[in-house]
């Protein structure tokens, strides 16, 4: 790793959101000795080791409504001081290093997947436990159906159809509409009993001069389903007019697409996360077939592999292909060269040190208009890591394409900006502005324009919640709600930002004017689920991936993926 030597981090002194929206800060450290300049204790200054993983997680008392977790302590050399529980990525609450037990709200019947992890008081995080997933029963039997949709109405703009329609009602609350397009589920939208869910849906790209027959099914939190509605009959026009024109599955995927080049020669490589090689196949999906296995990968029970690709701007004459993927310590940036097959033997590994952990991994990778490599660093579940400008986590790192530090970059290592929690999206605008698409925790997404040295503010501030008055940080353009965003990937095709986002289950469309974003608007609503990469195709359209299983693990082969093309209107 190219950079300064980590200075030590004082996590303890910083506030988290939890998701109940309330603060939550470690207590004052408690420990004899002169202080260093962080503010630390010397002892603890020179601590860097972290705790191990707490180990045998488990539920003591699950209820509709909570759950109550234990777990056996973990280990450290100088002592544990918090441990900080997590479900799927999101940081829950956190309790003092000498419980190891904790009694937390759940959602009846919504499957979490719950963990822990250790901190010491010096700020180093362990890896993760185990996960333990929860599906709390609900409260009581339900097994009224919501009663059936009305006044089911279609409106045609060229090959997109808007369907509109009264909200059903249910003795407990509605929570989701099917939309069926000839008998056939094409999208499906969520809500929960204080936030219903919308009465409307555009299906985009039909064909042409088409009759195509719609329904609307209600359904409930304990899978009742409605009567589906009367039917309406829409008739397309005789060419697209929207900004959408279609889609085309190219292929299929067992295991999880993450990153996805387009060659100079149109050729495609994706990497599959979990199985930890590249893929190689024509644009049309055809002569699909493994180019090789990228040395040294591991996975971490959550999000870590193969992640970000990137090709050289020299590809024609260097072969290099750029791969961000995590080990059993780090997660680390390559470059291996490709000539019909991946030549490991000439990999070169530029940057190491990268934290690692279950979640926030980071991993998009990006070249600039000034020949640079852009990475998107998560903090590993570190938050104070994000605001240490000498250590790697939670960052949009910047570095020459052989690795070395570009010299000016604003702090004198790979930094560029910082005060990210997990980003996973970039693109560059024909300004060659540099934009980040950054998840939050459980309150905001962040679209961002990132500066050099900009600080973007976390783990203070959430998108604009939080402690976001500060002068230092730079907001964001953007933002959007959680449950509707989980974005992960973004691609700018002539100044239009297209946006991936998985919880969401759409793709955002926004254009770029100035340092804002308009006319934003929202497609394949739930079409097909959640949606993890899109990058531009080498004819000015989208390559678009999903990630609708398996995404949560490092199991090979356990997903039923897609990855689509999708053609642009004027």
């Amino acid at each position: 790793m190219r950079t300064r030597p980590r200075q030590p981090r004082h996590l303890a002194s910083l506030a988290l959101l939890t998701c109940a929206g309330t603060l939550l800060a470690g207590a004052p450290v408690n420990a004899a000795g002169p202080a260093t300049a962080s503010g630390l204790p010397a002892r603890l200054a020179a601590d860097t080791t972290p705790p191990t993983p707490p180990t045998n997680l488990r539920s003591t008392r699950t209820t509709c409504q909570s759950v109550t977790l234990a777990w056996s302590a973990s280990r450290d050399d100088v002592g544990v001081a918090f441990y900080d529980i997590y479900h799927d990525g999101q940081l829950v609450t956190a309790v003092s290093g000498t419980t190891l037990t904790a009694t937390l709200t759940a959602v009846q019947g919504s499957t979490w997947g719950w963990y822990v992890n250790a901190r010491d008081a010096a700020g180093n995080v362990s890896q993760a436990s185990a996960t333990l997933t929860i599906t709390p029963p609900f409260c009581q039997r339900d097994t009224q159906r919501p009663t059936t949709p009305t006044d089911l109405t279609a409106r045609v703009n060229g090959t997109d159809v808007t369907l509109t329609w009264s909200a059903a009602r249910d003795n407990i609350a509605v929570t989701g509409y099917t939309i069926l397009r000839d008998g056939t589920a094409v999208g499906s939208i969520a809500g929960t009993a204080t936030r219903p869910p919308s009465t409307s849906f555009t299906d985009t790209g039909l064909a042409v001069n088409t009759d195509f027959r719609y329904t609307v099914v209600a359904r409930d939190a304990q899978g009742n389903s409605s009567a589906a509605s009367a039917a309406v009959t829409a008739h397309t026009g005789p060419a697209c007019t929207s900004a959408v024109c279609g889609t085309t599955v190219v292929t299929t995927e067992r295991d999880l697409p993450w990153g996805l080049v387009q060659l100079p020669d149109g050729s495609v490589l994706y990497g599959r996360r979990d199985l930890f090689d590249i893929v190689a196949m024509n644009p049309d999906g055809t002569g699909k077939h493994s180019i090789g296995t990228v040395p040294n990968t591991a996975g971490t029970n959550g999000e870590g592999g193969v992640l970000g690709l990137a090709v050289s701007p020299d590809f024609a004459v260097d072969r290099w292909l750029y791969i961000y993927h995590t080990t059993t310590t780090d997660n680390r940036i390559v470059r291996i060269r490709y000539d019909t097959m991946l030549r490991t033997e000439t990999e070169q590994v530029l940057v190491t040190g990268i934290p690692r952990n279950k979640y926030h991994n980071g991993g998009r990778l990006r070249f600039g208009p000034d020949g640079m490599l852009y990475a998107a660093a998560g903090d590993g579940q570190s938050p104070d890591r994000a605001q240490d400008v000498n250590d790697l986590g939670g960052k949009v790192l910047r570095l020459n394409p052989d690795g070395t530090v570009p010299p000016d970059n604003p702090f004198g290592n790979y930094v560029w900006s910082y005060g990210h929690r997990n980003p996973q999206g970039l693109a560059f605008d024909s300004q060659g502005r540099l934009f980040e698409q950054e998840f939050g925790n459980n309150v905001l997404d962040e679209t961002n324009i990132i500066v050099r040295g900009g600080n973007y503010g976390w783990p203070a501030c959430e998108g604009t919640v939080g402690d976001c008055a500060n002068p230092n940080f730079t907001a964001p353009i953007h933002t959007y709600p959680v449950a509707e965003g989980s974005c992960s990937g973004i691609a700018i095709v002539q100044d239009v930002l297209y946006t991936a986002c998985l919880r969401g289950n759409r793709m955002y469309r926004a254009v770029i004017r100035g340092n804002t974003l308009t006319d934003v608007q929202q497609y394949f609503v739930g079409t097909y689920f959640r949606l993890r990469t899109v990058e531009p195709t080498l004819d000015g359209n989208l390559w678009l991936t999903t990630s609708t299983g398996g995404d949560k693990d490092s199991t090979p082969n356990n997903s039923n993926e897609r990855i689509l093309k999708v053609t642009l209107g004027g």
